[in-house]
């Protein structure tokens, strides 16, 4: 029975991905990542531990690209926190790109994130150390 109600979860998920992303499209930048923030903030709320192991990572920019809809946003690494940002000078120390229902199933945890790279559902530039850390770290939420 349990299995049934995670297989309800995921599709429902999915489903309110794949509604959400023809409107992201028309969405301000500003209200993406407000968004995106209150996104990762439930993210580590959920998981105490992932925000401790961020340590590795301070000071670390990741560039996410949802190529479907065209968006991109940044995330900033700093005191065990994320913190995201719509644009900045600085130069990512990581991309990442690909559609936006495998970046949002990537940050929470969802899907291997070794899976969808060798699929070439997910493109990762950058430095390789933060990148292993950073998808470590999500592999094991």
């Amino acid at each position: 029975m349990t299995e049934n109600i995670e297989e309800i979860k995921n599709r429902l998920r999915a489903r309110a991905i794949k509604i959400a992303s023809p409107m992201l499209r028309l969405m301000p930048l500003w209200m993406e990542a407000l968004g995106a923030g209150v996104f990762i903030s439930h993210v580590l709320a959920e998981n105490p531990q992932f925000a401790r192991k961020l340590e590795g990572l301070d000071g670390k920019v990741f560039l996410f690209e949802a190529t479907d809809i065209k968006k991109r946003f940044h995330l900033v690494i700093k005191d065990n926190d994320i913190k995201v940002v719509p644009h900045i000078t600085a130069t990512p120390d990581v991309t990442m790109r690909g559609e936006v229902k495998i970046l949002a199933e990537l940050l929470l945890g969802k899907i291997d994130p070794d899976t969808v790279f060798f699929s070439r559902q997910l493109e990762i530039n950058g430095d390789t150390s933060a990148a292993i850390l950073f998808k470590n770290l999500l592999a094991n939420l």
